[in-house]
């Protein structure tokens, strides 16, 4: 591989890399995930509400 493509292949990862970085720190609900983690009594119950017409 010549040194032309590897930083190509290397710029292109770094692109991946910090588009899938802002894509998670503004899309993910990171306070669900949080809750994932935390013991059975810490948890919060989030209830979802769909209003019915």
């Amino acid at each position: 591989m010549t040194k032309q493509t590897k930083r190509v292949v290397l710029a292109v990862a770094a692109w991946l890399v910090v588009l899938s970085g802002l894509h998670m720190w503004l899309n993910m609900d990171w306070s669900s995930l949080r809750n994932e983690w935390r013991t059975e009594e810490e948890r919060k119950l989030n209830v979802a509400y769909i209003p019915v017409t």
